[in-house]
């Protein structure tokens, strides 16, 4: 995990935050820990970065419940509690105990549209407005009515990355030809027993059928 950040100072006089492991808290609950380096404070802000290291997951269901908001809210809230440091300043040093609640972007839904059908391949328009990227790996996925009858189910690469890519991923199993446009993409599973195939289920997005698309029934 990479990370950028801010970090404001209380006054004007700089200070040293020494190096520390916080809790990563989401809804009240820590699902793992997480190092932060050194950071000199000052009064007009001082950036901050968190370079690649891997996380220990040490509650699948705080994850879970943080990687479900990620994929359908707007907005969510990360805390970092409970780091013991020591802050110097003045040539005296201090202990505390760091506590910040991060405003993080999600990805809203993950907005997806067809942009091409060709040869039992359907080609989608992946929208992520977060800075989170997940890859889900191989998934599996079904195309539904408004009313959850089963147009077709989709299989393919899931690697959702920041901004817009494209995936593509195999028709099969198609059932009868809707009578509208407007469908659910909604999350089966996965290929694997990682624990991407219990959050790809969270992906339930609306979609726009496109004649091409129409074309295969």
């Amino acid at each position: 995990m990479s990370v950028e950040g801010r970090v404001t100072g209380t006054g004007p006089v700089p200070a040293t935050m020494a190096p520390m492991e916080v809790d990563l808290i989401f809804g009240g609950n820590c699902f793992g820990k997480f190092q932060l380096p050194q950071v000199k404070t000052r009064s007009g802000g001082s950036q901050i970065k968190i370079y690649d290291q891997t996380i220990k997951v040490l509650d699948m269901t705080a994850f879970t419940g943080f990687v479900e908001s990620i994929i359908k809210d707007e907005a969510l809230v990360l805390t970092l509690d409970n780091g013991q440091c020591s802050v110097t300043a003045f040539g005296m040093t201090g202990k505390c105990t760091y506590r910040k609640e991060i405003g993080l972007k999600g990805m809203n839904g993950l907005a997806t549209r067809i942009v091409d059908v060709a040869d039992d391949m359907v080609t989608f328009l992946v929208t992520n407005p977060s800075a989170m990227e997940i890859d889900h790996g191989i998934g599996i996925f079904e195309i539904q009515t408004q009313d959850g009858e089963s147009i077709a189910q989709v299989r393919g690469p899931l690697e959702i990355i920041r901004g817009e890519c494209k995936v593509a991923m195999s028709i099969s199993g198609r059932g009868q030809r809707p009578a509208g446009e407007d469908s659910i993409m909604v999350g089966i599973g996965g290929e694997t027993e990682a624990w991407t195939s219990e959050t790809i289920k969270f992906v339930q997005t609306p979609l726009e059928l496109t004649g091409e698309f129409l074309s295969f029934f």
